[in-house]
């Protein structure tokens, strides 16, 4: 049986030996590029090449935190990294851009892709709308161009899926509870495992893996508690059913959050202009106005202005704090910091908000085709409702704008009016080609003026909970435009100021217009932060919808529980599973001496076959210089090569001796599987049950498939049948061996570790650009 289905990769050489900073707890191989990803105990994520050459170094988005999964999303360049705080980032892996970040608010177990590469049909009107978008949007502009705060990154991602495939996230937390995310970016599914198999909610139980079909029907979730593993498989049809639904709705969603990120970053810059005006005013104006009586400051200076007359502190402030020259730099600097802002929100802002307007415009239309998505998204009328306050919110920017317009008048106005008056004070002349003040300006300025204390006394409160007058009243020159940045009513609106237009007037007037979904609401009392997080909830609500409708519809289908033996020398379940055409493969390490192989059938039934070491074959000598072999970590190299790392143990040995590496071809096993009966429900398989067939292990091992490792040391491995190599993590945790399955045999005893190391960095043709 061994030689008839011996391994076709008979070469194995070691090409890299390396030690690690810090323990290593997740090790995961790309099957696409020559990549190996390692998250270690301090949190960072680790990317290297197959030379082992460091591509870049990824710290944890908190302090303390650890990473619990790393999986490659299929088809594209981007990573997934799950955090024990359940916190997702979706990482590019040529950029080391965050993507996208969400997340599931409990510590995750395990994380992974699924494996379907298969295109849905791009024929059909639903795609086209969701990547038209190019040909219509200009593109966002680099903020980093506009503003020395902002990233520099580029917002205009070409795609978020460079090909028309499904691929869900399936992440596992320690409650017991199955998310999926479609591309990582729109819930599309949650099952609580524990609810279905009757356990509470406070069990000592965890997810070891995670497997979806490539029809999108079935989940198949292995729970591990204590010395018990079950093998739940879950099915729904409206996954299955609505796959190319799902991919739209995700990519239109992934369109809007990058907008929405876009939005919250201008805002940002904006807020870090604003301040730079604050600081600007702190040095001068505010520590004036912080020694000065209540209700005095817009008194002196109206007085000022309608007497020509000033009161010695204010007189005794022209002159020795703000001066001539002080006021000039002033001015220019605070002018600047408001060409700034005016800049980010005309260029910036409203070409983001008109993005987000036309992606929701676009899904709107999407929605009303019922028979595509009616399932998935039954209150169409939360995409309106989300439309109306994206209105507003560009309704909100317009105001904004409106504001620095009248700021930026006022100071211009001010500040010539000041100069006047220290030059007059001074006793010096006034410069010839000296704008005069007009009298409509007089009456912008005392409007001005009349409003310095009015943030003093509406800041009571606050002086209240704790925060000094210094703090309250630093803003009271800025109320106009930072009122708009904060998270709170806004102190000033500008419905207030001078009368309504008539278009106001016309809306008052009619009670249909104001309740008309075609007509955009201005909410006058809202800052435009306030509004922009009314529009990320309203966005976040409507795409909840499908996660409640796919979640609803899970349904048990099969369950098999597998029990360990007592005392068993296996720390824990060494589970792995793999896609073959309509079956799913499981392997399942349940003791040192026992592999479960297990197909899972897409009509829930089980066929199951164990391996284990018996008696050595009496005609095979090789075996009695090996000693006694036991499992210990199992992969799959691809859907007909297990590996499996080995441990064997001479007589009268306490400890292993040694390690092994072994290729199992599975073409035995299979044609041994097609002679079992199918079962649709196994209750429990143990080490000795009599129902479950077994094999002597030692039958199908082929002498060139087993290959003996440098160290005995070894913990875990991490393989890529696609690549062709893979990793072997020692005991330690701190130190990684990668070895070459594709090795030229002449070269195989001519070169020491070193010499390997070298070797493999000419050999190797393929790299990721990063």
């Amino acid at each position: 049986m061994a030689n008839q289905y011996g391994a076709s990769r008979n070469l194995m050489k070691q090409t890299c030996n390396k030690n690690v900073g810090s323990r290593v707890d997740v090790l995961k191989w790309s099957q696409e590029m020559d990549l190996l990803a390692m998250g270690t105990e301090k949190g960072e994520v680790l990317l290297h090449r197959l030379k082992w050459q460091k591509v870049w170094q990824l710290s944890p988005p908190e302090d303390g935190l650890k990473v619990r999964g790393l999986a490659w999303r299929p088809c594209e360049k981007f990573i997934a990294i799950g955090y024990s705080n359940g916190t997702i980032l979706l990482v590019d892996l040529e950029t080391k851009e965050e993507i996208h970040s969400f997340s599931v608010k409990q510590d995750i177990t395990c994380l992974t892709w699924t494996e379907n590469t298969d295109e849905i049909g791009t024929d059909d009107v639903s795609h086209s709308s969701v990547t038209s978008h190019t040909k219509y949007l200009p593109e966002l502009p680099v903020l980093s161009s506009l503003s020395s705060s902002a990233k520099p990154i580029n917002p205009n991602r070409s795609s978020y899926c460079s090909k028309h495939i499904l691929c869900i996230l399936l992440i596992g937390t320690v409650t017991g509870t199955v998310h999926q995310s479609a591309l990582g970016m729109l819930p599309c599914g949650s099952v609580d495992v524990f609810d279905a198999l009757g356990l509470p909610a406070t069990a000592t139980a965890r997810i070891r893996e995670l497997k979806m079909t490539h029809d999108y029907r079935q989940l198949i979730v292995g729970l591990q508690q204590d010395d018990t593993l079950q093998v739940i498989v879950l099915e729904n049809g409206v996954l299955h059913r609505y796959a190319p639904a799902v991919l739209n709705l995700a990519l239109k969603h992934a369109q809007l959050l990058g907008a929405m990120a876009y939005i919250s970053e201008t805002i940002d810059c904006i807020i870090e202009a604003w301040e730079t005006v604050l600081l600007e005013m702190d040095n001068k104006l505010t520590n004036y106005a912080k020694d000065q009586p209540d209700g005095s400051i817009s008194a002196d200076f109206l007085e000022l202005l309608m007497f020509g007359t000033a009161s010695p502190s204010l007189e005794q402030f022209l002159l020795r704090d703000l001066t001539e020259k002080g006021l000039r730099k002033l001015g220019y600097s605070i002018e600047l910091s408001y060409v700034t802002i005016q800049r980010l929100v005309v260029k910036p802002l409203y070409t983001a908000i008109h993005a987000v307007f036309y992606h929701l415009n676009v899904l709107d239309g999407m929605l009303r085709n019922r028979f595509y998505y009616g399932t998935l998204m039954r209150d169409t009328a939360s995409a309106s409702e989300s439309l109306r306050s994206c209105g507003a919110l560009l309704i909100k920017a317009h105001e904004l704008q409106q504001t620095i317009d009248a700021s930026k008048r006022d100071f211009k106005i001010f500040f010539r009016w000041l100069y006047v008056v220290i030059v007059r004070v001074m006793d010096e002349t006034l410069q010839e080609n000296h704008p005069t003040i007009t009298q409509r300006e007089i009456h912008y300025l005392a409007q001005f003026l009349s409003n310095f204390d009015t943030v003093a006394q509406s800041v009571a409160d606050q002086q209240e909970e704790g925060r000094g007058m210094i703090e309250s009243r630093r803003k009271f020159n800025l109320e106009r435009v930072g009122q708009y940045l904060e998270d709170k009513p806004l102190v000033h609106p500008m419905a207030n100021d001078g009368e309504e237009n008539e278009w106001k007037r016309l809306l008052a007037q009619n009670e249909c217009l104001r309740q008309c979904g075609a007509i955009f609401p201005h909410h006058e009392n809202m800052s435009l932060l306030q509004q922009q997080k009314l529009l990320k909830q309203q966005i976040e609500q409507l795409f909840g919808q499908p996660e409640k409708v796919v979640g609803a519809d899970y349904k048990q289908k099969n369950l098999l529980t597998i029990h360990a033996p007592a005392g068993t020398d296996v720390r824990a379940f060494a589970f792995a599973t793999h896609q073959r055409d309509s079956v799913t493969l499981l392997a399942i390490v349940q003791s040192s001496c026992s592999l479960l192989l297990v197909e899972c059938f897409n009509d829930g039934g089980f066929k199951t076959v164990r391996l284990h070491f018996e008696e050595k074959p009496y005609f095979d000598q090789r075996f009695d210089a090996i000693g006694t072999l036991s499992f210990h970590h199992v992969d799959f190299y691809d859907e007909d090569t297990l590996s499996l790392l080995l441990r064997a143990q001479a007589a009268g040995e306490e400890r292993p001796v040694s390690c092994y590496f072994l290729q199992l071809n599975l073409g035995a096993v299979r044609e041994f599987l097609a002679t079992v009966e199918a079962r649709e429900y196994m209750q429990t398989v143990t080490e000795d049950a009599a129902g479950c067939h077994a094999i002597n292990a030692y039958t199908l091992i082929d002498e060139s498939s087993l290959k003996l490792l440098e160290s005995a040391d070894g913990h875990r491995i991490a393989v890529s049948g696609k690549r062709n190599v893979i990793a072997v993590l020692a005991e330690s945790l701190k130190n990684v061996r990668v070895y070459d399955m594709d090795a030229q045999e002449d070269e195989e005893d001519l070169l020491d570790t070193s010499s390997q190391i070298n070797s493999s960095l000419e050999n190797s043709q393929e790299s990721v650009q990063a």
